[in-house]
């Protein structure tokens, strides 16, 4: 089992595990094993308010995550993820990205977001063994990957295709002039998604 979310107490104890709060709200995964006993279990977060809004199983036994972080910027394994939005007047949020090993290890993690409020809400694991995840955003357009993303609206929905090694495959925008969400994505069985 893998569980992802967020805790705002100063610290919690999972399992052999202490994880300690850095700011008002920071996010957390835990991979349980069969028998109910914590494998591992990590938080997420800087001094600002960061949640886990979504986690998957990986063929491979590990956990791929998704979420969004308001703080400047946090630090998860040897990638540093760093808010576009940090240096405005107002906290603007923007999404992440994390694959972790069956182990815990970080193996890659990437930020999403430009100038606004950004989000990744879901994560999925697909036939190939590669991630798919959608969200939605509302800066006027954001790049990622190799690909820029224009909104049309006041929020508009995307999708984005990540490779085992957290390359960018390809990624996509659903909106018109309004607000448009992708609130979940999933594989399905004749590989698309």
């Amino acid at each position: 089992i893998v569980v992802g979310g967020r805790f705002t107490s100063s610290s919690i104890t999972v399992g052999d595990y202490t994880l300690t709060n850095a700011g008002s709200c920071d996010g957390i995964v835990i991979k349980y094993g069969v028998d109910g006993k914590v494998e591992w279990s990590t938080s997420i977060g800087g001094t600002g308010s960061d949640y886990i809004q979504s986690v998957a199983s990986t063929s491979d036994g590990g956990i791929v995550v998704g979420g969004r972080f308001t703080s400047s910027s946090i630090t998860v394994g040897d990638y540093n993820l760093t808010n576009a939005e940090a240096n405005q007047s107002y906290p603007g949020e923007d999404g992440m990205v994390i694959k972790y090993g069956a182990d815990g290890s970080v193996q890659w993690a990437t930020s999403i977001g430009e100038s606004d409020y950004d989000y990744i809400e879901s994560v999925s694991e697909t036939s190939d063994g590669e991630i798919i995840v959608g969200g939605y955003f509302r800066s006027s357009s954001i790049t990622v990957g190799d690909y820029t993303l224009t909104n049309a609206g006041s929020y508009d929905g995307m999708v984005i295709k990540f490779g085992a090694d957290g390359e960018v495959e390809w990624a996509t925008r659903i909106g018109g002039d309004d607000a448009d969400y992708i609130y979940s994505v999933a594989a399905t069985s004749d590989g698309g998604y």
